[in-house]
């Protein structure tokens, strides 16, 4: 296949991510009237499970892997990162809890300074002051202004950008099943110590619960393959359309309020996030292809 088709099927695939991810968040928002977060966690993290056994069996690839420390350490990350990402959704707006989220990308390049000892160029530290400027116009017209759920949303984001870099030390040695078997499977067993006053789901849950199992499964298979076929400062922009599809979805079901100030702060959250992928993958373009790849899990 061509480059330019290459590109083309990697933005595709990269926006039916976003559109999955999008629905699953939407999911999320409405299984939680029903029941706990907490649970929905556990039925994503245990239906997950049971869909990439079957694909690690047919790929032949090591269930354990080598590096298991690490391995563990970026499950037990994501896992935290997954059930205070879903708790958030269930108390916050829904594109304010999305968009939070999103500040991933900057908390990653901050803790590099310190654990991988990278060098930041002035530009991606302007980059970062402007991001977290968005997140400030964003929390100062919400109706839940740095309230506890708030901060959970930003500490959601802080044990994702860990789970990255913990990915970024051995993603050429483990196979991204691997990995996600890893998180998959801690999260099922740490979801458990969550599981108060247990509430059967009605048949519309279920459904509910159907759809968060299924669009963050295809979410994240989308994405994993946008980022093998095209560069990921080609790809990531398009990702952002998961916040800004969950800003219009919150507006349009529960009347959630979008104001110039918090336009402002989106812009600035998308440009700056989008920009720090550019600077992020020109900085590693010597990696080959097959290693980058493995960056998104």
């Amino acid at each position: 296949m061509k480059r330019s088709k290459l590109y083309l099927s990697g933005i595709r695939l990269m926006t039916q991510s976003a559109l999955c991810f999008s629905g699953m968040a939407l999911c999320v928002k409405y299984a939680s009237a029903s029941i706990s977060p907490f649970q929905i966690v556990f039925f994503r993290s245990f239906f997950g499970l049971l869909m990439v056994l079957p694909v690690i069996w047919n790929k032949k690839v090591s269930l354990w892997g080598s590096e298991r420390f690490k391995l563990t350490a970026r499950g037990l990350c994501g896992f935290a990162a997954l059930i205070l990402h879903f708790y958030t959704i269930s108390k916050l707006d829904l594109g304010l809890a999305i968009m939070l989220n999103y500040t991933a990308p900057i908390f990653t390049v901050i803790f590099s300074i310190f654990i991988l000892k990278e060098r930041p160029s002035l530009s991606l530290c302007f980059l970062i002051l402007l991001s977290f400027a968005g997140v400030v116009l964003l929390n100062a017209h919400s109706n839940v202004a740095w309230s506890p759920a708030m901060w959970l949303a930003l500490l959601s984001s802080i044990f994702a950008a860990f789970a990255y870099l913990s990915i970024r030390t051995i993603r050429h040695r483990e196979s991204p099943y691997t990995v996600i078997f890893y998180f998959t499977l801690i999260s099922t067993a740490g979801s458990l110590f969550f599981l108060q006053g247990w509430k059967w789901p009605d048949l519309g849950t279920w459904g509910l619960v159907a759809g968060v199992v299924i669009f963050s499964f295809f979410g994240q298979i989308w994405m994993t393959t946008a980022l093998r076929r095209a560069p990921a400062y080609l790809v990531t922009p398009f990702s952002y359309l998961h916040p800004v599809l969950s800003f219009f979805y919150g507006w349009m079901l529960w009347g959630d309020a979008i104001t110039w100030v918090t336009a402002t702060g989106i812009v600035l959250i998308v440009g700056s996030g989008s920009l720090i992928s550019y600077f992020e993958t020109r900085r590693e373009i010597k990696l080959p292809a097959t290693l980058a790849s493995e960056s998104s899990l």
